[in-house]
């Protein structure tokens, strides 16, 4: 099935390369043109596991694009990309509130998104008129998350005594988070804390560059970055809250996951681990949303429209 769906790409990218170009420069082009394309980069994120950019959680990405060139001036584009995000306390152990809380996650990303872009001197389709310009983006997206840890089993931290259950089992897994309720999400105690949801809408903002390199063909890059009005990208927003309240409305995995402190088997750090001070403590900060960012290049094709051009010999 893998080796099918290889090929049948394989066939869908060659003959879209591979199109006519002595053609398509013999061609009188009418109307506004449209462009479908590729694109593909890096995506990362910020957010309470990545306060700056942490270059060494930078993944790739890529998708479709779809753009109809309304003026000079105004394009009109669509999106369906895919992109992976990740953080982790690690990456500032050298801050000691990050270090003890020691928390990490990744997520998927795939959005749909429709944007306007602004083209500041005007992109005039051609090789001949304004070939290339500067632009800045907006527009509105909607995506889809799912943040996941890794469960490193501890055999003398995560004891059946400590957990209620053997998490030997997990050893080595990804697990989704949004259903353990980490933070005591739809526990009795905190009822009024909903599980997020994992669709959510975002909105696109960003600068690039694009420029024809023939009459058909055209290439891009820019930097864009998502504002979402949801902080539980890396699953982390508010307080700590009792592990025997998490364990027993869920499960003692939810406990181990909710506070990795104890991961550090260092006493001077957890000799705190489920007293009142240590519930009541922040574990993110809610006043903030989290953002995801693509810095991406792009490559599009003329497949309809265009301002009428000379024709070349």
């Amino acid at each position: 099935m893998l080796n099918r769906t290889i090929q049948f790409a394989a066939v869908c990218l060659m003959t879209f390369v591979s199109t006519n170009t002595a053609e398509a420069q013999f061609k009188r082009f009418k109307g506004k043109p449209i462009e479908v394309g590729l694109t593909g980069g890096a995506s990362n994120y910020l957010g309470e596991l990545s306060p700056s950019i942490a270059l060494n959680e930078t993944h790739p990405m890529g998708g479709i694009i779809c753009r109809f060139n309304y003026t000079d001036f105004v394009t009109l584009r669509g999106n369906a990309v895919f992109g992976q995000i990740s953080g982790s306390d690690a990456n500032y152990a050298d801050i000691a509130d990050r270090y003890k809380r020691n928390l990490s996650f990744r997520s998927n990303i795939f959005e749909v998104s429709g944007t306007v872009e602004y083209n500041i001197f005007g992109y005039g389709e051609t090789q001949r008129f304004n070939p290339g310009s500067p632009y800045v983006f907006a527009g509105i997206g909607v995506f889809k998350f799912n943040p996941r840890a890794e469960f490193n089993y501890i055999p003398s931290v995560h004891t059946v005594a400590n957990y209620n259950m053997d998490l030997s089992r997990f050893d080595g897994q990804w697990i989704e988070l949004q259903p353990l309720g980490t933070e005591g999400q739809e526990t009795t105690k905190f009822n009024e804390r909903r599980r997020y949801a994992l669709t959510t809408v975002s909105i696109p903002l960003g600068v690039g560059y694009k420029k024809q390199f023939s009459e058909v063909w055209a290439w891009g890059i820019e930097l864009g970055a998502r504002k979402t009005f949801t902080d539980y990208l890396d699953d982390i927003s508010m307080t700590y809250v009792d592990p025997q309240i998490i364990g027993g409305a869920n499960t003692g995995l939810a406990a181990a996951l909710g506070d990795r402190t104890p991961e550090l088997q260092n006493p001077s750090l957890v000799n705190d681990y489920g007293s009142e001070e240590r519930l009541g403590a922040a574990r993110g900060n809610d006043k903030t949303k989290d953002w995801y960012l693509f810095l991406n290049i792009t490559l599009t094709r003329k497949i309809t429209g265009g301002k009428t051009t000379c024709f070349q010999f």
